[in-house]
């Protein structure tokens, strides 16, 4: 059940108008759970963000940051730490409705929180 609930979570907050791609990362860069559309710019985002991860995490830590956004040719990359162990990437057009994605992440991250902790 709590699978479940943490699927359908990713579903909605990829079928928000402007989300490209959601991924729920371990703090290590491993993913576990992903939605996107099989489409190269996303995936090399992807990789890329396999080998950044634990040093953003890092550096975030440091820094006291709850969220960062990064700007990758033409996505927008916001990171936000959902558990302790995971953290959720959500990847979305830069034009896109920015308020309405942040109360969805916002909603999201609560969800994969209560499931992973």
């Amino acid at each position: 059940m709590i699978r479940r609930k943490f699927e359908h979570t990713l579903d909605d907050l990829y079928e928000t108008e402007g989300v490209d791609a959601c991924i729920i990362y371990r703090i290590d860069g491993i993913p576990i759970t992903v939605r996107t559309p099989r489409d190269s710019a996303i995936l090399e985002v992807m990789f890329w963000l396999e080998k950044q991860i634990k040093h953003v995490l890092r550096n975030m830590d440091k820094e006291g940051l709850k969220a960062t956004t990064f700007d990758f040719k033409n996505h927008q990359i916001l990171l936000t730490p959902s558990s302790r162990s995971t953290v959720l990437v959500t990847i979305i057009n830069p034009q896109a409705h920015q308020q309405l994605i942040s109360i969805e992440i916002a909603r999201a991250k609560s969800i994969i929180h209560n499931c992973v902790s």
